[in-house]
C-alpha cells in the first residue's frame, strides 16, 4: 500500500464514510432533488475539477448508481425539482460554463427538460428567459414549481433577475405580485411542507433576507443571520423545519448549519462537512434524512456525501476533494 493510499485510509476511518467506486466524483454548482416516487435522491449535472458535466445519478442511502449520460447538454447551475403530481424531474435552465472564458462563456439556456420512464424528453414549450443560478422549489400543496431570479450575461454584462414564475404541468406562468425581492442570483430556495410555504434565503452581496411565497404574494420575515451566497437549502421533514448548510459569507466560505422555523433561525451546535459553497442538499422522505453531496471552497471540489439526522451530520460516502483546473471549464 502506498503512503498516499494509507493517508486517504486513515482519512476514511477517522472521518466517516465510505470511498465508493464509480461514484459521482467531486461536483460543484449541480442539483439534487428528492424523487418522491422512487425513494431516491437525484443528482445532475454541475462540474468537476476539469469539465461540466451532464450526467444523472441517483442515492439509494449505501451507493450512487448512474442512470444517464444522454439529455440535456452540459450546464451548472440549472433549476432542478421533482413534480410529485406528475412524477417525473424537471429540468431548466443553466449555464454551459462555471467559470469559463471560451466562446460559452455568456450562454446561458431557457431549454426545459423531463426526465421519466428510463430517459430525458425535451418539451417544446415557451418557458421564462434564459438564466442560470435560479432559485426553485416544488410545492406539493399546490402542485406548482416555483422559479425565481437567477442572471444572465457574465462579468459587467450581467444582469440579474427577480421575476417570479410558476409552472402547472402544462404551462409557466408569470406572476406579479406586489412586492417581491430584489433581483438577485445564488439564492437557495426550498418548501416548507409543515406551513405550506415556499422560503427563499441570500443570495449575491451576501444577502441575509429572508422571504416566504405562499403562492399570491412575498413576505419578507424579519430575522437576523449572517448573509450568504450559494449556500445549501433543504427541508428537513424529521425536524419540521428548513435546514441551511454554509455559503459565501463575502470573504471566506462557511461550514455552518442553521435551522428556519418559520420564525427565525437558529445555528446549531453540529460538526460536519468542512466549509463550501455550490454544495447541493436534498430531504429524502423514505429515509428521514437530508443528503448534502459536494461543492468547492475556492481551490478544492469535493465529492464527499454527508447526511443529516437528529441534529447530527454523518459523511457516508467519500472522494477525496480535487483541485479545480484553471482551464476555463
Amino acid at each position: 500500500m502506498s503512503v498516499l493510499t494509507a493517508l486517504v485510509w486513515i482519512s476514511i476511518l477517522l472521518n466517516g464514510g465510505v470511498r465508493v467506486a464509480g461514484a459521482p466524483g467531486v461536483r460543484n454548482a449541480h442539483v439534487l432533488a428528492y424523487d418522491a416516487d422512487r425513494g431516491r435522491v437525484l443528482l445532475y449535472g454541475g462540474a468537476d475539477e476539469k469539465r461540466v458535466r451532464n450526467d444523472l445519478w441517483e442515492w439509494d442511502g449505501s451507493a450512487w448508481r448512474l442512470l444517464a449520460t444522454e439529455g440535456p447538454p452540459a450546464r451548472t447551475f440549472p433549476a432542478l425539482a421533482y413534480d410529485r403530481a406528475r412524477r417525473r424531474l424537471l429540468l431548466f435552465g443553466g449555464n454551459r460554463v462555471l467559470f469559463g472564458t471560451g466562446a460559452d462563456k455568456d450562454t446561458v439556456l431557457d431549454d426545459m427538460w423531463e426526465w421519466y420512464d428510463g430517459a430525458w424528453h425535451e418539451l417544446k414549450i415557451k418557458t421564462p428567459p434564459a438564466r442560470a443560478e435560479a432559485s426553485v422549489a416544488y410545492d406539493s400543496t399546490r402542485r406548482r414549481l416555483v422559479l425565481f431570479g437567477g442572471y444572465r450575461g457574465s462579468g459587467p454584462s450581467r444582469e440579474r433577475l427577480g421575476d417570479t414564475w410558476e409552472w402547472d404541468g402544462e404551462r409557466w406562468e408569470h406572476r406579479s405580485p406586489p412586492t417581491a425581492p430584489s433581483p438577485r442570483n445564488g439564492a437557495a430556495m426550498a418548501y416548507d411542507a409543515s406551513r405550506g410555504r415556499v422560503v427563499l434565503f441570500g443570495g449575491n452581496g451576501p444577502s441575509a433576507e429572508t422571504w416566504e411565497w405562499n403562492g399570491a404574494t412575498w413576505q419578507r420575515v424579519e430575522t437576523p443571520t449572517p448573509g450568504r451566497f450559494n449556500s445549501a437549502l433543504a427541508y428537513d421533514g424529521g425536524g419540521k423545519a428548513v435546514l441551511r448548510f454554509g455559503g459565501w459569507n463575502g470573504n471566506a466560505r462557511e461550514g455552518d448549519t442553521w435551522r428556519y422555523d418559520g420564525t427565525h433561525w437558529e445555528r446549531l451546535p453540529a460538526q460536519g462537512p468542512e466549509p463550501r459553497n455550490h454544495a447541493s442538499m436534498a430531504y429524502d422522505e423514505r429515509r428521514g434524512v437530508v443528503v448534502l453531496f459536494g461543492g468547492h471552497d475556492g481551490e478544492r471540489v469535493f465529492g464527499d456525501t454527508w447526511e443529516w439526522q437528529g441534529g447530527t451530520w454523518s459523511r457516508v460516502a467519500f472522494e477525496p476533494a480535487r483541485v479545480r483546473l484553471d482551464n476555463g471549464h
